[in-house]
């Protein structure tokens, strides 16, 4: 893991720039698409790694715990002569003024360690105990909290994944995200303030899937107006020169 890190308890999340964490990384998807979900087919993967054909082309991001064990990732695939794999899996429609291919990154591969999802509510990704039922999780839709629910913390896991990448992205000048998942990760994303809108149909492929695609420019807007404490939080750790520049940003957040 590379030296622009942050810390949470006892996580770390970072780009993966290491080459026995990046097979951790596998290794540890291997264990939740192939062993706990059955997504993948063993043969498929006979090293005991879950990978693709989209591993080089993409910028890795982990979740380690204090024995330094990966668990949690995603990646941001980037543009290449392969295309983005939403683009194999369904017709989309892109919102607003489409930028260079260079600018765009596909989200994906987010998963969570089963040791971090020990409640059967969990679900897949440790954020369907924080959703309604009608968004993919298990809190009544009425917004009640069951007694056994009240004082859980923010799925840190998720969002501290997504913190790190979006540095990366801002680092590197990426502006737009592609997103296919499920319903849930919308609705968890959403729930602290980071807009997608969905571009296609959705699709089946373990389950539905549905295409999303986020601006960024629009999501930190959007933020500053609806959330500014959370991008307070999504700048910590990134270097002045990358965080937008926006009116009003530098006097809310303290910048500097």
């Amino acid at each position: 893991m590379n030296e622009n890190y942050i810390t949470y308890g006892n996580f770390r999340f970072g780009l993966v720039d290491n080459e026995d964490v990046l097979k951790d990384t596998f290794r540890m998807r291997y264990e939740v698409y192939v062993d706990e979900f059955g997504f993948e087919n063993k043969d498929d993967h006979p090293d005991g790694f879950e990978t693709d054909d989209y591993e080089k082309e993409s910028v890795h991001f982990a979740c380690l715990n204090k024995n330094d064990s990966v668990v949690g990732t995603i990646r941001l695939v980037l543009d290449s002569d392969k295309g983005f794999p939403i683009e194999h899996a369904v017709e989309t429609t892109f919102i607003g003024e489409k930028p260079d291919r260079s600018k765009i990154g596909e989200i994906s591969r987010l998963t969570v360690s089963r040791d971090l999802r020990r409640r059967k509510e969990d679900g897949m990704y440790g954020v369907e105990s924080y959703l309604k039922e009608r968004e993919g999780g298990v809190l009544p839709d009425d917004g009640s909290i069951p007694e056994e629910m009240k004082g859980r913390k923010n799925p840190i896991i998720v969002l501290g994944l997504y913190q790190v990448m979006y540095h990366e992205s801002r680092r590197r000048g990426i502006s737009h995200w592609y997103m296919i998942t499920e319903k849930k990760i919308f609705y968890a994303l959403k729930k602290y303030g980071f807009l997608f809108h969905q571009i296609g149909a959705p699709v089946f492929y373990h389950g539905q899937r549905i295409p999303y695609l986020g601006i960024i420019d629009e999501i930190e807007k959007d933020l500053m107006k609806t959330n500014p404490d959370m991008v307070k939080i999504m700048l910590t750790g990134l270097e002045k020169k990358y965080c937008p520049s926006f009116k009003g940003i530098e006097n809310s957040l303290k910048i500097g």
